[in-house]
């Protein structure tokens, strides 16, 4: 078993920028723009948002300023990008296919690893400091990435657990509240280590000791099976 912080599960924002999209048209940005965003999303994570310069971006992507201009007006128009395109990774990156699932366990296991992979890549928790860091400067921002990544995927993770209870896999009063205890099962005993960098703790659970918890957990309180109290 892995560790945290191993190759257990594939970073799948890895590519987030390859298929970049403009954060006011949604059309989808050419390479140069992909190549600027890769550079910008690198200097910001590593150095912060105010001290990087639009100089230093064009010379970490090889490209002239003006290049770099002709697809962002601002460095704040190049931040919003990146994030944007790192909340639609998170979107369609994170709920993972589980229709082929021989079971409710099977398929939350495959839910909860998704989870912990996301959560814990490094360029996730890398975008994640960066929003904390900018958020008092840049509120609609924190805004729009909890809209279009943490609240977008509770949803889906919702709506699966809506159909599952209509199909008879599980007994659920509160979808909504469910599928956030679910979330915070697999985040609480993994992120706070990430983030402050506890990767070489003895102590530290592997992501499958924790996944494979957090679904006996839940399968006990939801499971079709499940014996209600009172």
């Amino acid at each position: 078993m892995k560790k945290i912080g191993e190759s257990a599960i594939a970073d799948p924002t890895s590519n987030c920028f390859q298929c970049a999209v403009d954060p006011e048209t949604g059309e989808e940005m050419p390479a140069k723009a992909a190549q600027v965003m890769e550079a910008g999303s690198k200097l910001f994570t590593e150095q912060g948002f105010g001290a990087v310069s639009m100089d230093q971006v064009a010379k970490t992507a090889g490209v002239s300023k003006a290049t770099v201009y002709a697809h962002f007006q601002s460095k704040e128009q190049l931040f919003v990008a990146i994030v944007r395109a790192a909340c639609l990774s998170y979107a369609e990156n994170v709920m993972p296919e589980v229709r082929d699932a021989p079971d409710m366990r099977s398929a939350l296991t495959r839910i909860g690893r998704s989870i912990a992979g996301f959560l814990m890549a490094p360029r996730t928790m890398a975008i994640y400091r960066v929003i904390v860091a900018e958020g008092p400067r840049f509120p609609e921002l924190a805004q729009r990435y909890y809209e279009t990544g943490p609240r977008n995927f509770k949803r889906l993770l919702t709506q699966y657990l809506k159909d599952a209870v209509a199909q008879g896999l599980l007994k659920i009063e509160n979808p909504r509240l469910a599928s956030d205890q679910f979330c915070s099962m697999v985040r609480g005993p993994l992120y706070m280590q990430v983030l402050l960098g506890l990767k070489d703790d003895p102590d530290l659970l592997d992501v499958d000791t924790v996944v494979d918890g957090a679904v006996e957990v839940f399968l006990r309180s939801y499971g079709a099976d499940a014996k209600r109290a009172g």
